[in-house]
C-alpha cells in the first residue's frame, strides 16, 4: 500500500471512528456494524478497521467543511464512491455508480457553497445565477436547496471563470450520467454503437475534447456532444472525476 493511500486511509479510520463515538450517530454506527455483520460490542472497532482497509482505497479529505453534517455526507459519499472503483459491491467494479457518489458530492458542495454564501436568502441566490443565465427561471420556493444541480453550477462556473475547463466538462458529465441512470433503456448500448458509428462515417472524431463549431452543422455537433459522452462513459476516466471533486472542494472551501 502506498503512503498516501495509507495517509488517506489513516484520516478516513479517525473521521468514521469519530462518528461512530458520537450518541447522535447511532444510526450510521448502526448501520456500518450491520453491513459489517458485526455482532459484539469489543469487536465492532476492529470490524471498521477490517472493512475500510482497503488497497487502493481514496477519500476525498472534506475537513475543510465547516457544516458537520454536510462534512459528514460527503466523507460518506466519498466513502461508498471508492469502494464502487474498487468492486467492493457484489465483486463488480461499477463506474455508473461511482459517478453518481461522485455527483452527489457535487451536488452538496453546491448546496453548501450557496447556503453558505447567501445565507437562506433565495433572492440572492437566483440573482446570481440569472446574471450568468438571463432566462434562468426561479423555482417557487424559499429554500435554496429547491434549485437545480443544473442552475447552481452554471452560476458558480461562470462567476468564477470555470467555464473552459476540466471542472465545467467533468460536472456537465456526472449530471449526463445521472439522468441517463434514472432512465432504464435496455437496448441503450446498441443506441451508442450505431451513435459512434455514425460519427465515424462523418470522420469526426468523438476521442478529441474540441469540435469547430463554425463548419459544423447542429444537427452534427448535437451527435458529436451524445459520442463524446459515450466515449467519455466507456473510458472511465475515475481519476479525472477525483481531481475534479477536488479541484471543486477546494474552491468551494477557499469562497465560503
Amino acid at each position: 500500500m502506498s503512503q498516501k493511500n495509507k495517509e488517506s486511509l489513516d484520516k478516513l479510520l479517525s473521521f468514521v471512528i469519530d462518528i461512530c463515538n458520537d450518541d447522535d450517530n447511532k444510526w450510521f454506527r448502526d448501520k456500518l456494524i450491520n453491513r459489517l455483520g458485526g455482532k459484539s460490542q469489543g469487536s465492532q472497532l476492529d470490524n471498521i478497521e477490517k472493512y475500510l482497509k482497503l488497497d487502493g482505497f481514496e477519500i476525498i479529505d472534506y475537513s475543510g467543511i465547516k457544516n458537520e453534517r454536510v462534512r459528514e455526507q460527503l466523507f460518506r459519499d466519498s466513502i461508498e464512491m471508492s469502494r464502487y472503483r474498487l468492486g467492493k459491491f457484489n465483486n463488480k467494479i461499477d463506474f455508473d455508480e461511482f459517478c453518481r457518489y461522485a455527483c452527489l458530492q457535487v451536488e452538496d458542495l453546491f448546496n453548501y457553497f450557496y447556503q453558505e454564501k447567501f445565507q437562506n436568502d433565495i433572492e440572492k441566490a437566483n440573482n446570481f445565477i440569472i446574471k450568468h443565465w438571463a432566462t434562468f427561471t426561479p423555482p417557487k420556493s424559499s429554500k435554496i436547496s429547491a434549485i437545480s444541480l443544473k442552475a447552481k453550477t452554471v452560476g458558480f462556473i461562470n462567476e468564477y471563470d470555470f467555464q473552459y475547463t476540466s471542472l465545467a466538462r467533468t460536472i456537465d458529465f456526472l449530471m449526463e450520467i445521472r439522468n441517463e441512470l434514472s432512465h432504464r433503456n435496455s437496448y441503450k448500448e446498441n443506441d451508442e454503437d450505431n451513435i459512434l458509428s455514425s460519427l465515424a462515417i462523418k470522420n469526426i472524431n468523438v476521442a478529441s475534447s474540441y469540435i469547430d463549431f463554425m463548419k459544423t452543422n447542429a444537427r452534427d455537433v448535437k451527435l458529436y456532444n451524445k459520442g463524446r459522452f459515450i466515449y467519455l462513459k466507456r473510458k472511465q476516466e475515475y481519476n479525472e472525476i477525483i481531481d475534479a471533486l477536488e479541484i471543486l472542494k477546494e474552491a468551494v472551501i477557499l469562497l465560503t
